[in-house]
């Protein structure tokens, strides 16, 4: 990965290979945003836009051809990398990630919405077929099951742009600044303010059912960064190992959901009282 960074600050036409390349490539268009926003994050967002051009190529022919995705994802991570060289906080840009997010979502709604049906109506096949084989009764509610499937799609889309993000952030790091990016990450922690707000917007789309369970998923996805930035500082400041870290990832991988909704308490609270600072560093 680090041979791919430096290629791609070599100059202008070694960065926009990469990102045509990896664009063009099935389901390696993250490798095009990070090299886009390595640009974008180093050299500003002038020189980035040019990159993001060159990436636009590909990624349009995949749009027309029924896959909005990569499309969707570089030109995400281009604004957030611009969001970032400007405001220097991880907190502001995962909370703009959230607009960002909303439009990608809007969008692939309107783009995927004759594939969105197709899925509904082959699960509502499947259970169908599944009733007709046993005693119980089911019922699908169609509406709801899209709505899922739109709050599913853009949270996975938003997350995969901050990732993205994260990758072309290392790879500066390593480039220019070695251990700047884990010093960043190890101490990301949302404000108070922002907690609040997303605790605000909560409560509003619950009150008045304005599609909580698609904007949901979305919603969280600022404490759940911040929630493995917490278990990242605070192994880290314990000095407790990479051994600590792949049993961490192995529960995110076998207990996903609970370890997730732990992660997203531990975020909360972790604005109300940082709870890095009450951790004791080992000497």
């Amino acid at each position: 990965m680090r041979a791919l960074a430096e290629l791609v600050m070599i100059g202008r036409k070694q960065a926009a290979f990469v990102a045509v390349i990896a664009a063009l490539l099935p389901l390696l268009y993250w490798v095009s945003a990070a090299a886009v926003a390595l640009v974008t994050l180093r050299q500003g967002p002038k020189d980035g836009a040019k990159v993001l051009v060159w990436a636009f190529l590909p990624a349009g022919a995949w749009a027309y051809s029924g896959d909005p995705t990569p499309l969707a994802v570089i030109l995400g991570v281009f604004l957030l990398a611009i969001a970032l060289r400007r405001t220097a906080s991880w907190p502001q840009v995962l909370m703009l990630a959230l607009p960002v997010g909303v439009i990608a979502g809007l969008a692939l709604e309107t783009v995927l919405d004759g594939l969105l049906g197709q899925v509904v109506e082959a699960t509502e096949q499947f259970l169908l077929q599944s009733a007709s084989q046993s005693t119980e009764s089911v019922t699908l509610d169609k509406e709801r099951l899209k709505l899922l499937l739109l709050g599913g799609l853009a949270s996975v889309h938003t997350a995969t742009m901050l990732l993205c993000l994260i990758l072309a952030r290392s790879w500066q790091s390593g480039l220019f600044n070695p251990g700047g990016f884990q010093t960043e990450f190890h101490q990301l922690r949302l404000p108070l303010k922002y907690t609040g707000v997303l605790v605000a917007v909560l409560l509003v789309f619950a009150q008045f059912e304005l599609d909580f369970m698609r904007w949901l998923p979305l919603l969280l996805l600022p404490w759940i960064f911040a929630g493995f930035a917490l278990v990242h500082g605070s192994l880290a400041k314990r000095d407790l190992g990479r051994s600590w870290l792949i049993v961490f990832y192995l529960s995110v991988i076998f207990m996903g959901p609970y370890v997730i909704t732990l992660l997203v308490f531990a975020a909360a609270i972790d604005s109300l009282v940082d709870i890095r600072s009450r951790i004791p560093a080992t000497n």
